[in-house]
């Protein structure tokens, strides 16, 4: 006994040594990989609405330290580094590659909240205390849904607080180099709000309401109106809609705070027969919408993210209409083909499938062009390109065309949040359902509005 336990003692002392002169043993901590698409964009926070803080080139390599605490359905988000260090933020997982056998799940989990918590922040003076915005913002030029929007604030963004409306309803403070407003129901406050200095600000100026410009809503031909028919003889619902497409539709600011209620109608009230036919459609989840897709996504089996639902050889759009069997589809897909780099041609034959298909199932398909991409010259040109396919497809196929980027052109920022690249969204959750002048300068509003007017004019001209 007394030899075994002298041997174990050696051979102890023997994988010390060997493990000092190994060197120091670390976790792993962080993770190399490689830029896949052409210009990655770094957010301030894991989420597509988020701003975009910059860029990386395809190609580089990033050092990834850490991941998400609470992934969602736009997939896996990372915290990266760029090669030079001056640049940190989040990026999908999905649009990095890693060296085989990498392992995220060994990635330090970061809260969302935290992430943006790592910048210096300026400390609280006298006066003055800290709020943490409880979700994604707008960040306003006066306290008010009517004064212009400065930028959007991710969720978790802390901002010093320093004033408050006599009502308590909004909040004055400064985050990134800027001073504005908050509305307080989403802002958790580090003290007691009733303690900031009450501030009037300057009464907004008066907000028109944008103009629709004509060839927003669509112009029904003959077509559609034998699809419809032939959806009918497939058992299709008279008034069931589905939702095709990216982030930018499966966002819970379009058509989900129209199905919630209540609607503010403004100068819209005539959209309300409509509404109440298709209200059950609009916050049914869709089974072919989701963050990060492309026109080709739509259209393969191994996108499909509802296997209980849909069967192995089913895409996402086929498995949509054979569950939902809908008569009509809100169709607008092509955000993510620019930044991937999906050439024109694909593009074109994916959208004439998709209408296909469609057809095919009876559901007439109401194509949406694309909002603009500011990010880059680039990317901002090929919007146009890709409208311009949208517009011929849709004609060709004598299928409706939803305008909406032509909608949005007289909005501020062309009705873009902060990243450049989404639909601007209301102050607080279901105000893109607040069909006012002063509503109606988001993006995601004039969205919801002109849904209602192409799906209306579907239903007075090609169904029964």
């Amino acid at each position: 006994m007394r030899q075994n336990h002298t041997r174990q003692i050696l051979a102890g002392v023997l994988v010390i040594v060997l493990l000092l002169e190994a060197g120091p043993i670390h976790a792993q901590t962080d993770l190399q990989a490689t830029v896949i698409p052409h210009r990655l964009n770094v957010r301030e926070a894991p989420d597509l609405s988020a701003p975009a803080v910059g860029q990386v080139a395809g190609g580089d390599e990033v050092r990834v330290t850490g991941r998400e605490d609470d992934p969602h359905d736009s997939g896996l988000w990372v915290f990266i580094t760029a090669p030079d260090g001056a640049l940190s933020g989040w990026a999908l997982a999905d649009y990095l590659a890693f060296e085989p056998g990498a392992d995220l799940s060994a990635l330090p989990r970061i809260d969302r909240a935290g992430a943006s918590e790592e910048a210096p922040q300026p400390a609280p003076g006298e006066g003055t205390m800290t709020g943490v915005t409880t979700g994604a913002m707008n960040f306003r030029a006066g306290p008010g849904t009517g004064f212009a929007v400065l930028r959007t604030l991710p969720e978790g963004s802390r901002v010093l607080l320093t004033a408050r409306t006599a009502d308590g309803a909004w909040v004055k403070g400064s985050a990134g180099g800027q001073t504005g407003w908050l509305y307080k129901a989403l802002v958790r406050v580090s003290g007691d709000p009733t303690a900031l200095p009450v501030e009037a600000a300057d009464p907004a100026a008066p907000v028109s309401a944008p103009d629709i410009p004509a060839g927003v809503v669509p112009v029904i031909g003959p077509r559609a109106r034998a699809i419809y028919q032939h959806g009918q003889t497939q058992g299709n619902g008279r008034t069931t809609l589905s939702q095709i497409g990216d982030s930018i539709t499966a966002s819970e600011d379009f058509l989900k705070p129209l199905g919630a209620g209540p609607v503010e109608w403004g100068a819209y009230g005539a959209l309300q027969p409509v509404y109440y036919a298709f209200r059950a459609s609009f916050a049914r989840p869709s089974l072919a919408a989701r963050g990060g897709w492309t026109s080709l996504d739509l259209l393969n089996p191994a996108s499909s993210f509802a296997p209980e639902l849909c069967e192995p050889y089913e895409s996402p759009l086929v498995c949509e209409y054979r569950v939902a069997r809908p008569a009509v589809a809100l169709i607008m897909i092509g955000t993510n083909d620019i930044p991937l780099r999906v050439d024109d041609s694909t593009y074109r034959q994916n959208l004439e499938t998709i209408v296909r298909i469609s057809a095919d199932f009876g559901v007439i398909p109401v194509l949406s062009t694309i909002p603009d991409n500011l990010t880059n010259p680039d990317d901002s040109e090929r919007v146009h390109t890709l409208n311009a396919i949208i517009r011929d497809v849709a004609a060709s196929a004598d299928v409706p065309l939803w305008d909406y980027w032509l909608a949005l052109q007289g909005l501020p920022n062309k009705g873009l949040a902060a990243d450049n690249y989404h639909p601007s969204g209301g102050p607080v959750p279901g105000a893109t359902a607040t069909f006012t002048p002063g509503g109606l300068q988001s993006g995601y509003t004039m969205r919801n509005l002109t849904a209602l007017m192409a799906l209306d004019a579907v239903w007075q001209n090609a169904m029964d």
